[in-house]
């Protein structure tokens, strides 16, 4: 699954408009489709984050073998870059593909290619012939395939499930990309440290960490072989660059996704990359090793995951703009607070809460896109929405780690952390708009498009 969390923020929910309070948390659940899909994600996360935390370490680990240790978060920042070209290039094309294709279809094509690149990474990486410029093409490589995997992962979530039970597809969508992030930096830190020990230039123990992402990757790629077709609906023929315009030109004319997507693009840049410049923040400010690296990003795990519950609490919360607003000024407070930290155990306790401030932002941001556009444009909508997280944390993470490079990156954080705080408060005062979106979808799906994607939940088995 995608290296950025971004790639598995929460679909879309309309389900207190439709029968508020008849919900539960795991309603969808009882569907097969969505059942499979999410068993596939619990799997593949766990690899993805697993990898993660491995190519952090990697990344570090290459700037000290190479004799320059002080330009670690510049390391990390080109990788960022290598990320954000593709992403920023194709990810409008993603979200064309997506409103034109099977879905199921598309995402066997993009999960298998994604398995492909975590197997040459994990090759080079073994056979210890791995350098910068490998994990640098590599990861440009994968984000050109997540720029198309990400809008049609998203805008396939809401033919899972009825309407009513979406917010509960909320909650466990999330939760199968955050409960991984508990555990598999800390399943990796423990066997890349039983490989090669507090061996620092062995870089073996990493390279099986890619390893087993490459092999995780086949439960996605099993579950989505098991569910049922999932054909084009409402489809005209419009010529690629008019259909783009006319997916941006939606976006621009209403206010509320037009700001979802601009606070998305501040705290992409700004704020979110702190996930990937951890290593940098280990081994230069808190300076500590690979275990305790680990524990930094379980305990931003388990701040996500609390997260994700809440967000699967929130259907009957119709003011869903004021408290997108708030997570987000909560995600800049926050972030400058963690670049004042020098101690791991309150950077700990930062790092969960900012993990559950990104979940309720993402759950919000995504609910408040996607209900507000028609089937025949979300794609295009959310490869927006996906494009925003593709390519500019990547493209964050390089400009927060070259800063970092000459200030220290701790001293970037605040930087990034107070500009997305005056951002939000700007919102908050001047965009009503916003402030007051409700969890009324300015579109419904059609009569017949909510019957014809729930009988295909139900073809394949959808309740028991």
């Amino acid at each position: 699954m995608p290296i950025a969390p971004a790639l598995e923020s929460p679909a879309t929910d309309t389900a207190a408009v439709v029968e508020p309070g008849r919900t539960s948390a795991i309603a969808a659940l009882r569907y097969r489709e969505f059942r499979l899909f999410w068993f596939g994600l619990i799997v593949s996360n766990t690899g993805t984050w697993m990898q993660m935390f491995g190519q952090g370490y990697l990344v570090v680990q290459l700037a000290v073998r190479d004799g320059v240790p002080q330009l670690a978060p510049l390391y990390i920042g080109l990788v960022g870059l290598a990320r954000a070209i593709p992403g920023l290039t194709f990810g409008l094309f993603g979200g064309v593909v997506a409103d034109r294709a099977d879905r199921r279809r598309l995402l066997l094509l993009t999960q298998s290619l994604a398995g492909i690149t975590a197997a040459a990474l994990a090759g080079l990486t073994i056979g210890g012939r791995i350098d910068i410029v490998q994990v640098i093409l590599l990861g440009a490589i994968n984000s050109l395939v997540f720029s198309f995997d990400a809008p049609t992962r998203q805008s396939m979530v809401p033919r899972l499930v009825p309407e009513r039970d979406l917010m509960s597809a909320i909650g466990l969508n999330s939760a199968a990309f955050n409960g991984p992030q508990i555990i598999g930096p800390v399943i990796g830190g423990l066997i890349a440290t039983a490989i090669t020990g507090n061996d620092a230039t062995d870089l073996r123990g990493v390279g099986w960490l890619f390893a087993l992402n490459a092999v995780s990757y086949l439960a996605t790629v099993t579950a989505l072989l098991l569910m049922t077709p999932m054909p084009v609906e409402g489809v005209r023929d419009v010529a690629v660059f008019r259909s783009i315009r006319e997916g941006l030109g939606y976006i621009r004319r209403d206010p509320v996704i037009r700001w979802v997507v601009l606070l998305l693009a501040a705290t992409s840049m700004l704020s979110r990359p702190y996930i990937q410049l951890l290593p940098a923040v280990a081994n230069d400010t808190l300076h500590v090793g690979a275990l305790e690296l680990s524990w930094m990003l379980g305990a931003s795990g388990v701040g996500s995951l609390l997260g994700a519950v809440a967000t699967a609490s929130l259907g009957n919360v119709r003011r869903r703009g004021l408290v997108l607003l708030t997570s987000c000024l909560m995600l800049g407070v926050l972030l400058v607070a963690f670049g004042l930290l020098r101690v791991l155990a309150p950077s700990l306790v930062i790092l969960a809460l900012m993990g559950f401030g990104t979940m309720l932002f993402l759950g919000l941001s995504n609910t408040l896109a996607q209900t507000r556009s028609p089937d025949h444009l979300r794609g295009r909508v959310m490869s927006v929405y996906s494009m925003m997280q593709v390519g500019l944390i990547p493209l964050g993470t390089m400009a927060l780690g070259s800063l970092g490079s000459f200030i220290g990156v701790s001293t970037s954080f605040i930087i990034g952390g107070a500009f997305v705080t005056i951002v939000t408060l700007y919102a908050v005062i001047g965009v009503p708009a916003l402030r007051n979106a409700t969890s009324q979808p300015r579109h419904r799906r059609s009569r017949g498009g909510t019957h014809h994607g729930h009988r295909e939940v139900r073809s394949g088995g959808a309740a028991d």
